[in-house]
């Protein structure tokens, strides 16, 4: 399940669900298998990019990465934010 729930695109929710067992533990075991070395993710840097949106009604944005939630305002720089999101996944 851990080696699953590492594959790009991968739902750990649902991965946990289909087994059974609470999303908070198989999201543990990944996050302790990634921080151990003991393997690596999947997803390479170069698909992270921004979309153009229209009009945003608020200033506040989430963006949910595993099990992580970065929330920023709408006048953050756009570099800086390609770079929290990479600590974030490399964490």
């Amino acid at each position: 399940m851990v080696e699953e729930a590492l594959q790009p695109g991968a739902n750990v929710s649902a991965i946990a669900r289909r087994a059974g067992m609470a999303s908070s533990q198989l999201f543990g075991w990944r996050r302790k298998a990634i921080r151990s070395g003991a393997v690596r993710t999947c997803e390479p840097a170069e698909q992270l990019g921004f979309v153009e949106v229209g009009t945003v009604t608020t200033s506040l944005v989430e963006i949910s990465l595993g099990d992580a939630v970065i929330r920023v305002r709408g006048d953050v720089d756009a570099a800086h934010l390609v770079k929290v999101i990479r600590a974030v996944r490399q964490a």
